[in-house]
C-alpha cells in the first residue's frame, strides 16, 4: 500500500467500534499450577516453597495460604477480552506543523501528513488501564523525547544483523536528526525516524533491554500498516502486559 494510502486506511481502523484483544482463557494460572505442582511433590517447587518459608520465617501454613491468595487474585484477573481504544488528537497549531515540516525536510510525507491531521494519538490503549497502550506524542514533547534517546546511548554505534533486523548498538550519527514520535506507555521504549543519514525515513524502536535500536521498517507508512494488521507482534512484546498472550485482535466493523 502507498503510504499516503496508508494514513486513511490506519484512520479508519481507528474508527472500528469495540476494538479488543481476545486472550485464552487459562486452564490454570501460574500460581494455580504451583499449587498442583507443591501437591504432586514437584522438586523445583519445593524448593521454591522452602525457600519462601526460610525467607519470610513463617511455617508452611502461611507460605500455603500466601500462595493460594496469589491464585484467586490471578484468577479473578483473568479477562477473556481486553478492550481497547482509539483517540486521536486534534490537530496541531499552525506554526508547529511548519516548524515540524522544516525539521522533517521531506524524510517521511507520511509522518507529516499524519500530523496534519492529528498531533498526536493515544493507539490501542487498555480501557481499564490507560498507561498501557501505543502513544504518538505531541509535537510539543518531541525534542525532550530526543533528549531523552540520546542521554542513554553512547558511541560508537555498532551495525548487526539478527533474524533478519539492522540492529544498532551504540549512538549513531543520524540520531541528532532523529524525531521520536511514540512511546508505549509505562515501557521506556520509543519509535524514532532519521531525518539524515543512510536510514532516512525509516522507524527504529529504542529499546532499553538491551540498549539497542531496532530497525522496524523502510517508513512511517509501513508502521501504520502494521500496526493495522499485526498489532499483536508488537505490542504484546513492548505494549505491557495487557497485550501478552492475546490470540487476536477484532473489532465490531465502522460505525
Amino acid at each position: 500500500m502507498a503510504g499516503l494510502e496508508s494514513i486513511g486506511a490506519f484512520l479508519a481502523f481507528c474508527k472500528q467500534r469495540n476494538p479488543r484483544f481476545v486472550h485464552p482463557i487459562p486452564q490454570r494460572t501460574p500460581y494455580e499450577q504451583m499449587l498442583v505442582d507443591l501437591e504432586d511433590g514437584d522438586a523445583a517447587v519445593l524448593t521454591a516453597f522452602n525457600w519462601a518459608r526460610q525467607a519470610q520465617n513463617a511455617p508452611a501454613d502461611t507460605i500455603l495460604a500466601e500462595w493460594r491468595r496469589y491464585a484467586e487474585s490471578e484468577r479473578a484477573s483473568v479477562r477473556e477480552s481486553f478492550d481497547v481504544r482509539h483517540t486521536l488528537a486534534p490537530s496541531p497549531p499552525h506554526a508547529q506543523l511548519e516548524d515540524f515540516r522544516v525539521r522533517l525536510g521531506g524524510a517521511s510525507p507520511e509522518l507529516l501528513e499524519f500530523y496534519g491531521v492529528h498531533d498526536g494519538a493515544s493507539l490501542f490503549a487498555d480501557v481499564e488501564d490507560g498507561g498501557s497502550g501505543l502513544f504518538f506524542f505531541p509535537l510539543a514533547e518531541m525534542a525532550a523525547e530526543r533528549e531523552g534517546v540520546a542521554e542513554r546511548l553512547e558511541e560508537p554505534a555498532v551495525e548487526t544483523v539478527e533474524d533478519g533486523k539492522l540492529q544498532i548498538y551504540g549512538k549513531p550519527a543520524w540520531l541528532d536528526s532523529a524525531v521520536v514520535f511514540g512511546g508505549f506507555g509505562y515501557a521506556p521504549e520509543r519509535l524514532l525516524l532519521p531525518t539524515a543519514g543512510e536510514h532516512r525515513g525509516e522507524v527504529f524502536l529504542f529499546s532499553h533491554d538491551p540498549l539497542q535500536l531496532v530497525q522496524l521498517g523502510t517508513s512511517f507508512g509501513e508502521l501504520l500498516d502494521h500496526l493495522r494488521l499485526q498489532p499483536i507482534s508488537l505490542l504484546g512484546s513492548y505494549g505491557g502486559n495487557s497485550y501478552q498472550g492475546a490470540t487476536a485482535y477484532v473489532a465490531d466493523g465502522l460505525p
